[in-house]
């Protein structure tokens, strides 16, 4: 039986969703309260693995731009596949209600070129308006307000259309929610010392996050995906976890376990269109990218993590880079913060062309 015709019932889908989101620690309270919601009338069981779908569509980066239509039917089989759904508006209502106010956490460091794509993003309003968020109530949000603009997306603070604006220099920090650290280098504390303070967009601003990273390696981390771009994108005074022996960890883990972070992120959708495996987060060098041509969708970062990171190290081996296995220590770090699953053989990537 193929994937694509693998529809899975109510039952099924309580199960197979348990799987990601009793294994994510990341929104499992939040997905809870929301299963009681929506009327689910059975209980979350016990799982065994976690789930990660990979939707592939080759020849979709062929001219180095994707078409909004296919990457719209990408997201729909995605979101299919990961809930037992049929419909676009039923698959996105399993994590969002109308009352919501999303942000969507996007990846925009790396310019037009190396950033989470427009066309990704506008797949994901159009589900969430399907399931009946207000346009008005999504958020597409960052750190940083000018690599927002520099990736593709337009600043918009106002009353109407989907919004989109940073912490620097648009809606700041909070001062009274921070995540607490000796474990860095003390000579780069900021300000703020040993403090990291949490964006007002996560505290204050929204009630549920989706996470749009970018597949990519990092210098310092190893690799940048679901954590890292979550963690450093909603707090500030980083710099001092970055270097050795730290390597953003365990800061990467740590940040994302806090619940105010935690208990918001309901769902991930990594854009793994292009991808890069050297001279990330932000290369420029066109010959360390490739055409992954592949959306991935979980709610357990941890596990998409290790499969994201299992790609990127297969494709430095093939081009002579050494590997990054050793470097992205704060992948398995979360697993031990309750994050999520990180032996491989607990997770079921399920693959699917269309």
């Amino acid at each position: 039986m193929s994937i694509k015709d693998n529809h899975l019932s109510r039952r099924d889908f309580l199960k197979h969703t348990a799987l990601g989101v009793a294994g994510a620690g990341i929104g499992i309270n939040g997905f809870r309260n929301l299963q009681v919601t929506l009327g689910a009338d059975e209980p979350l069981p016990s799982f065994d693995k976690s789930r990660v779908i990979a939707v592939k569509r080759s020849g979709i980066m062929k001219d180095g731009k994707p078409d909004s239509k296919i990457i719209q039917h990408m997201m729909n089989e995605g979101m299919f596949t990961l809930t037992g759904k049929k419909t676009t508006a039923e698959a996105w209502r399993t994590f969002f209600t109308p009352e919501d106010v999303v942000g969507i956490k996007v990846n925009p460091i790396g310019g037009i070129k190396l950033s989470t794509r427009p066309e990704v993003v506008s797949a994901i309003v159009l589900g969430l308006i399907a399931a009946g968020v207000k346009e008005n109530n999504i958020i597409i949000w960052d750190r940083f307000s000018y690599h927002l603009i520099t990736a593709g997306f337009p600043a918009n603070h106002g009353s109407t259309g989907v919004r989109s604006y940073g912490t620097e220099s648009a809606a700041g920090y909070d001062k009274t929610v921070y995540y607490e650290s000796l474990d860095d280098d003390y000579t780069l504390r900021q300000d703020d010392g040993a403090r990291s303070l949490f964006s007002k967009i996560v505290t204050q601003h929204v009630t549920a996050i989706i996470n749009v990273p970018v597949m990519k390696d990092h210098g310092i981390a190893g690799v940048t995906l679901c954590l890292k771009n979550l963690a450093f994108g909603a707090v500030n005074n980083t710099q001092r976890f970055h270097p050795t022996p730290y390597f953003c960890d365990p800061a990467s883990a740590e940040v994302c376990a806090h619940p105010v972070l935690r208990d918001k992120v309901r769902l991930h959708i990594v854009d793994a269109l292009q991808a890069c495996f050297d001279g990330g987060p932000a290369s420029m060098k066109t010959w360390t990218m490739w055409n992954e041509e592949r959306l991935f969708f979980g709610t357990d970062p941890v596990a998409i993590d290790r499969i994201g990171l299992e790609i990127i190290d297969k494709k430095r081996k093939e081009n002579n880079c050494p590997s990054v296995f050793q470097k992205a220590k704060h992948i398995a770090t979360a697993e031990k913060k309750g994050l999520g699953v990180y032996d491989r053989k607990n997770i079921e990537l399920i693959e699917l062309n269309v």
